[in-house]
C-alpha cells in the first residue's frame, strides 16, 4: 500500500505533487474502506491546504477517478483485456480473474470501493468506463459464444465472476486469507460460474 501521510516542506513540481495527493488519497480510502473522502482529511494527512487539494482536484469525482485511471493503467499493463479476450471462455475468466485479484492482493480493494459507491454512479471516468466495459465485453461475448448464453444472462455471469476476485482478494490483502490459497479459491469459484453458466446454455438447447 502507498504511504498515506507526507511531512509538511516538501516543494514538489506539480505532476509530483499530484501524484503524492493520490497516493495519501489512496492510503486514506483503503483505511476508511468507503467514499466519500473528506478534503480536510486529504489536506491534513498530506500537510498541504484544502485549497490546494481544491486545485488539482475541483470535485469528488475527480479526485476518484484519477484513482481509478492509475488502477485501470496497472490492470491494463498486467493483461486484463488481453486475458478476457481468450477464444476458450473458461481460460478467459479465469486469467482475468486472476489479474485483478494480484491487483487487489498487492494494492487493496481501491476499484471496488470506488466502482461500487452509489456516488459514482453516471460519473465514473471515460478511460476507467471503457476498461470495464470492454472487459465485460468480451468475457460476455465468449460465454455466449461457447455456451450460447442469452446476452443478459452472460452479462450476469460476469457481473458474478468477477465479484470473486474482488472479495478474495479483500480478503487476502487484509491478511484473512494466503495469497495463494486465496488465488486457487479464486479460480475454483470462477470455474463454478462457468460450469453453471455452460450447464444453463445445456439446458436451453434442449
Amino acid at each position: 500500500m502507498r504511504p498515506a501521510r507526507l511531512r509538511r516542506g516538501r516543494r514538489l513540481a506539480p505532476e509530483a505533487r499530484r501524484e503524492s495527493l493520490l497516493d495519501v488519497a489512496e492510503g486514506l480510502l483503503l483505511e476508511q474502506g468507503y467514499l466519500p473522502l473528506g478534503v480536510q482529511d486529504l489536506a491534513e494527512a498530506a500537510k498541504v491546504s484544502k485549497a490546494l487539494v481544491y486545485k488539482y482536484f475541483p470535485e469528488p469525482p475527480d479526485l476518484y477517478n484519477a484513482l481509478l485511471e492509475r488502477a485501470c493503467a496497472e490492470l491494463a499493463d498486467a493483461g486484463l483485456e488481453r486475458a478476457a479476450r481468450d477464444e476458450h471462455a473458461p481460460a478467459a475468466a479465469v486469467g482475468a480473474a486472476e489479474v485483478y485479484y494480484r491487483l487487489i492482493c498487492e494494492a487493496g480493494p481501491l476499484v471496488q470501493i470506488i466502482l461500487r459507491d452509489r456516488f459514482m454512479s453516471g460519473r465514473v471516468g471515460r478511460e476507467a468506463a471503457a476498461l470495464r466495459d470492454r472487459t465485460c465485453r468480451a468475457l460476455a461475448r465468449g460465454l455466449r459464444r461457447e455456451f450460447g448464453l442469452p446476452a443478459r444472462q452472460a452479462v450476469a455471469c460476469v457481473s458474478i465472476g468477477m465479484a470473486i476476485p474482488e472479495e478474495c482478494g479483500r480478503l487476502a490483502y487484509q491478511g484473512d486469507l494466503d495469497v495463494e490459497q486465496g488465488s486457487a479459491l479464486c479460480r475454483q469459484l470462477v470455474l463454478g460460474v462457468i460450469d453453471v453458466a455452460g450447464r444453463r446454455g445445456a439446458e436451453m438447447r434442449r
